[in-house]
This record gives C-alpha cells, structure tokens and sequence, in this order.
C-alpha cells in the first residue's frame, strides 16, 4: 500500500520543484523560468518470446500494478512504441485515465524528447519503451550522456524525470 501512496507524493513535488528562491507551488504558470514537464519512463512489462510478443502474466500484473500507483497522477498523455508489449504495458493505464495510447517512433528519440519538452510543461506523461530505448530516451530529455543500463532482465524501474523546456533536467529512480 506504502508504494501507492509514494508515487503520487513524489510526482506532486517533481512537478513542484523550483530553483533556489522560489516559491513552491503547483501552478506551472507561477515557475516562470523553470517550468517542468514530469515524464515517467519504464520499460514494458515481462514478455514472451517471439518477433512481437505479448505479456505474459507477469507482465500483465506489472502493467496492472503500473496502472494503480499512476492512478493519481493525472496524466495528460500515455506513449509507447508501436508493439504488442509496450501497448499491454501502456494501455491499462491509459484506460484509466480516460486517454488513448500514443504512438512513437523508437528511432526518432529526440524528436519526442523535444515534443515532450514543448508540448507537456507543467502536465505528467507517461512513456513505456524498451530496454534500449528507455535510457536514450532519459538522456535526451535530461540533456546528459548517463550510462543508465537497462538488463534483459530487468522490468522493474521506473524513472521520474523533471524536464524544463531548456536546460538539464533531474531524475528520480525507483522501482515498481
């Protein structure tokens, strides 16, 4: 239950941090400056084998867990690649949220980085990928050449990142 309750907690202050000397505060108006997009990435969820595998059901717990600790998180826009496994992993929290999953190219990273960095200032996303992808994906929104390494088998991270439309960003790294 702790876990549930952490997650919201800790979006609710990503997407309040300031620089030093100002004021804290919700309004993404307000941090003129250092405005943020928050951007949740993962991986997806455990698959089966194959060219475009499904979850198995592992996998589809992950995905169903992803989706309650977001439950709060008010998202404006859910993205994964185009496969059978980051839309599984996607969709249930998409569901939730009333939105569709977009769709994004996993060549072209630092187009949706920029898109991110545009389009969501002050709102939360979320972005399923792989485990290659993922770590691209971080650098180009954190503006850093960080050797975040992401295992075969590892499906269990879940990384906060706070993007201001310029600039380098910040992480927090946990895992579900």
């Amino acid at each position: 239950m702790i876990h549930y309750l952490l997650l919201p907690v800790l979006l609710f202050l990503s997407a309040a941090s300031c620089g030093p000397g100002e004021p804290a505060t919700t309004d993404p108006a307000a941090t003129t400056g250092r405005e943020v997009a928050t951007v949740i990435l993962v991986r997806h969820a455990e698959k089966e084998a194959g060219d475009d595998p499904a979850l198995t059901a592992a996998g589809t717990t992950r995905a169903e867990r992803l989706r309650d600790m977001l439950r709060e998180a008010e998202l404006a826009a859910v993205y994964a690649t185009d496969t059978r496994r980051t839309r599984a992993t996607a969709d249930p929290t998409a569901a939730a949220q009333g939105l569709d999953t977009k769709s994004y190219d996993p060549a072209a990273l630092d187009q949706l980085a920029g898109t991110l960095r545009r389009n969501y200032t002050g709102k939360t996303v979320l972005v399923v990928g792989h485990s290659n992808t993922t770590p691209q994906l971080l650098n180009a929104l954190l503006g850093s050449d960080a050797r975040l390494a992401i295992s075969e088998e590892d499906y269990g991270n879940l990384l906060v990142a706070s993007v201001p439309r310029s600039g380098p960003g910040t992480l927090l790294h946990l895992h579900y």
